[in-house]
C-alpha cells in the first residue's frame, strides 16, 4: 500500500507519451515521494530538488502543468487527481491498512510461536538425525574417493612395495638382490644400489674423470670427491 502506482492505462496513452523523458522521471518520482511522505499529492518547493537527479527542472514543471498532471499552489505543486486520475492511495487508506495488518500478523506470530512450543520432539530428532548419519553416511561414500583412500594408498603401498623389494639393504653391495654378483644387463636395481654406496662412501662417478690427469676433487674434509685418496695417502 505504500508503493506508487503506475496505472496501466497510462502504456499508450497519448498525454503520457507526449511527456518528455525528464518530465515523465520528474512524475514518477513525484508519485513515489508523496506515496512515502503521505501527503496525497503535495509536493513542497523545498523537496522539488528530489524529483530529478540534476535538481530543480522547470521547464518539466511548465511540461507537467501544461499536460494537466499537476498544478501550481501556494507553497509548490499538488498532482491532479490523486486517487481517481492517477489511482493512488490516500494517507488514511493507508493509516487503516496498517492497523488492519497489526493484529493479523500478531496472531501469525503467536501461532508460529505455539507451534514450535506444541511440537518440540521433531525438531529434536531431525537434528539427532543429522547429527547421527550424517557422519556415517559421508565417510562410506568418501571412503574410497581421492589420493588418500585405503583401496588406492593399499594399492600404491603394494606396488612400491613390489617395485623395491629386489632392492639391496646392503648398503655396502653394488649390486641388488637378484643379482648379488653383477649383471651386462642394464639394471635399474644396481644402479641405484650403486648410487647409495658411493654416497655411503663419498665418492661421486663422474664419467671421463681421471684423477691421475684431471686432479683430484677435494671435498670439505679434504678427500676426494671422486677417488679414494685421503689425506696423507696416496692412490695410484
Amino acid at each position: 500500500m505504500l508503493d506508487a502506482r503506475l496505472p496501466a492505462e497510462w502504456l499508450g496513452s497519448i498525454r503520457i507519451d507526449n511527456l518528455s523523458d525528464r518530465a515523465f522521471r520528474v512524475l514518477v518520482s513525484a508519485l513515489m515521494w508523496c506515496s512515502s511522505q503521505g501527503t496525497d499529492g503535495s509536493v513542497p518547493t523545498r523537496y522539488t530538488k528530489y524529483l530529478h537527479p540534476e535538481g530543480d527542472d522547470p521547464a518539466a514543471f511548465d511540461e507537467l502543468e501544461r499536460a494537466g498532471l499537476w498544478k501550481r499552489v501556494d507553497d509548490g505543486y499538488r498532482l491532479v487527481g490523486w486517487t481517481s486520475t492517477l489511482r493512488q492511495s490516500t494517507a488514511e487508506e493507508v493509516e487503516r491498512y496498517r492497523e488492519g495488518a497489526r493484529p493479523r500478523q500478531k496472531e501469525y506470530r503467536d501461532r508460529q510461536r505455539a507451534a514450535i512450543a506444541d511440537h518440540p520432539g521433531p525438531r529434536v530428532m531431525h537434528r539427532q538425525a543429522i547429527s547421527d548419519g550424517t557422519p556415517d553416511s559421508t565417510r562410506d561414500m568418501t571412503a574410497n574417493v581421492g589420493p588418500g583412500s585405503s583401496d588406492q594408498s593399499k594399492s600404491g603401498a603394494n606396488a612400491t612395495r613390489e617395485k623395491t623389494a629386489h632392492v639391496t639393504h646392503n648398503a655396502d653391495s653394488p649390486f641388488c638382490t637378484k643379482h648379488p654378483t653383477g649383471t651386462p644387463k642394464p639394471c635399474s636395481a644396481c644402479a641405484r644400489a650403486r648410487a647409495v654406496l658411493e654416497a655411503r662412501q663419498g665418492r661421486l662417478t663422474i664419467p671421463g674423470w681421471d684423477c691421475t690427469v684431471d686432479g683430484h676433487k677435494p671435498s670439505t674434509d679434504g678427500t676426494c670427491a671422486v677417488c679414494a685418496n685421503r689425506p696423507g695417502r696416496s692412490v695410484a
